[in-house]
């Protein structure tokens, strides 16, 4: 799968174009250990970014404009691209990518509340899944991402491996979800949904959905819509949303 394709698809003006960015030579809010190439739009802020390559080769980091918060990024896989949008505020938030070839991107607008855990290919075994949030998510705390199971389980009769994904986590754009959620491997999330608190997702969430439970349920609620506030700002880009995917021809 072309993951950067797919990213344009839930991420507003979405490139790697490096002309796009400043190469990172210094920064007092960014610390990185091990080699790896950082690209910034400008430069950070209110912010505390710690970059570790470890002994991954050629792996990139990109960093949009207004990044506010305080992010750890873990890399052992080679190859590795994550993505961070323009204007997002992810407080607290560890992002681990133990994988060849691994891709993570965050949309614009992605905001955390505090602590979330995000991993990407630990025990993938063939597999090569990717993580991908869309614009304009809300995640509240204590939140867990990951796109495989962490450790490999082996058929005893053929020592082949069973728990290997099937697909991406992909989270489409604007979707809150609540505190101590967790979304697990091979899932997509559609647009607009509302993951209840604690709630565990282990299979595909239709658009406009509410989800609740453990293992979690789905109950779609295509004619409500759900804004970060009152304001005449958050309603507008809500119901940007709303409209968008909920036409005929959504992407």
């Amino acid at each position: 799968m072309d993951y950067p394709e797919l990213a344009s698809t839930s991420i507003a003006a979405f490139t790697l174009d490096e002309s796009g960015y400043e190469r990172l030579t210094e920064d007092e809010n960014i610390t990185i250990l091990g080699s790896g190439d950082v690209f910034l739009k400008t430069p950070v802020g209110r912010a505390k970014i710690n970059i570790n390559f470890n002994k991954a080769r050629h792996c990139k980091v990109f960093i949009g404009q207004g990044f506010v918060g305080v992010l750890k990024i873990n890399i052992t896989g080679d190859d590795t691209v994550v993505y961070i949008g323009d204007n997002c505020v992810l407080r607290g938030v560890n992002i681990s990518v133990g994988q060849t070839n691994g891709f993570v991107a965050v949309g614009n607008g992605v905001t955390t509340t505090a602590r979330n855990t995000w991993i990407s290919g630990e025990g993938v075994g063939a597999a090569n899944p990717a993580l991908l949030i869309g614009d304009d998510c809300l995640f509240s705390r204590d939140i867990v991402i990951r796109n495989s199971d962490g450790h490999p389980v082996f058929s005893a009769a053929t020592d082949l491996q069973i728990n290997e994904p099937t697909g991406m986590v992909h989270i489409e754009p604007h979707v809150w979800i609540g505190e101590r959620a967790a979304i697990l491997k091979s899932t997509i999330v559609g647009a607009c949904s509302i993951i209840g608190f604690g709630s565990t997702v282990t299979r595909d969430v239709p658009r406009f959905s509410l989800v609740k439970g453990v293992p979690a349920v789905s109950t779609k609620r295509a004619d409500t819509y759900w804004a970060r506030d009152t304001s005449e700002q958050a309603m507008n880009k809500a119901k940007h949303f709303y409209t968008k995917y909920s036409a005929p021809h959504a992407p």
